[in-house]
């Protein structure tokens, strides 16, 4: 059973409270030592980060009553909200307060587009793992993907050793429903009468730095620099020998009737991650490796379908779930490239949403 609703009122925590939520989560290490024994110099027992260098990441702070007894602090990273840190005054445990600021953090999180919440926490302390459980919190997989955001997570807690007080999971409670197997399924029917010679492109979006999303009224294509103001050279790619930009991965390219459908919301659609959204059969079978798509007539830009794969990852479950991705990189949709395609820009030029694409495929 869930606790008792709490008295207290969650809000959003103003400049006064700030100061208050180190003592707080501080206040917290007794009822540690209560069960894992004296933590003496232990990394749990670390003087804990202050409220203000917390309101100064992204995402958003949380607090129950006034003066603050307990608070939320929830960052955003680059596909998910995640809870850093919920944190109860003892002396107000057992009051439903971590639950209501809980449920609050959650709502907020899905007011401001995130698709799930997710939280590392002991698998085995009552308060831990076992009371994410019972608010709807799942534990991950070991071998789900995981974000570069997850992995560094994970990592800091490594090297600062809190393994040795029990084993140390992630969790995730799903804030929107994700389409499932046979949503996907039954959409196919859709995505295969999409037009194969012209197209239409419906929406550009830049990606200025990682986890920031525009939606372009005009994009500018250049040979050299790809989407212009994007951060495709910037982030390097694992397929080249020197961890330098890929070339034949500039843009990634995706169906826009696809994105919709897993969005269910026109702000989450841009969360796929790609550039370049068409109504336009993207499949092997239609657009084979070096096929040209001409945006914007004969004075447009022209890009080239590349050979190189474009597959769902962690944070394409983090934002549209599991049976998605395992649907996308699976047996109906690798030959659909449901997940997109990568091209390269062989002509420079503007493009807008509305722009028809023209296909020229290659000959012989």
């Amino acid at each position: 059973m869930s606790e008792p609703a709490t008295h207290h009122d969650v809000r959003p925590a103003r400049a006064r409270d700030l100061p208050l939520l180190a003592a707080i989560e501080d206040s917290g290490v007794p009822v540690f030592e209560a069960v894992l024994g004296d933590l003496a110099g232990d990394p749990l027992a670390a003087p804990a980060s202050s409220g203000e260098d917390r309101a100064a990441q992204p995402g958003f702070v949380l607090v129950a009553g006034d003066p603050a007894v307990g608070f939320a602090h929830v960052r955003f990273l680059e596909s998910h909200a995640h809870l850093d840190q919920l944190s109860v005054h003892p002396d107000h445990a057992r009051r439903g307060v971590g639950a209501a600021l809980l449920e609050a953090a959650a709502e907020r999180a899905a007011v401001k587009g995130h698709g799930s919440l997710t939280l590392t926490t002991y698998a085995d302390i009552a308060w831990n793992a076992p009371f994410y459980a019972r608010h709807g919190f799942v534990e991950l997989a070991d071998d789900e993907p995981r974000t570069a955001t997850q992995l560094a997570i994970s990592e800091a807690e490594e090297r600062l050793g809190l393994g040795r007080h029990g084993r140390r999971v992630w969790m995730r409670r799903v804030l929107r429903s994700h389409r499932t197997t046979a949503e996907l399924t039954a959409f196919l029917p859709v995505l295969d009468s999409r037009p194969r010679d012209v197209g239409v492109l419906r929406a550009v979006v830049r990606r200025p730095a990682t986890g920031e999303r525009e939606v372009l009224e005009v994009g500018h294509l250049d040979v050299a620099d790809g989407l212009v103001g994007d951060s495709w050279a910037a982030r390097g790619s694992r397929r080249t020998p020197d961890g330098s930009a890929h070339p034949d991965m500039q843009l990634n390219v995706m169906s826009h009737p696809l994105a919709e459908f897993l969005a269910r919301d026109p702000e989450r659609e841009r969360l796929a991650g790609d550039q370049l959204f068409v109504d336009l059969d993207l499949s092997h079978d239609n657009l084979p490796a070096w096929t040209e798509l001409r945006i914007g007539g004969a004075g447009g830009a022209v890009i080239v379908v590349t050979d190189q794969p474009h597959n769902g990852c962690a944070k394409f479950i983090a934002r549209f779930g599991k049976d998605a991705m395992s649907f996308v990189n699976g047996p109906a949709g690798k030959p659909r490239r449901l997940r997109g395609l990568c091209a390269k820009i062989v002509r420079s030029g503007s493009i807008r949403p509305g722009d028809e694409v023209v296909v020229v495929r290659p000959q012989g």
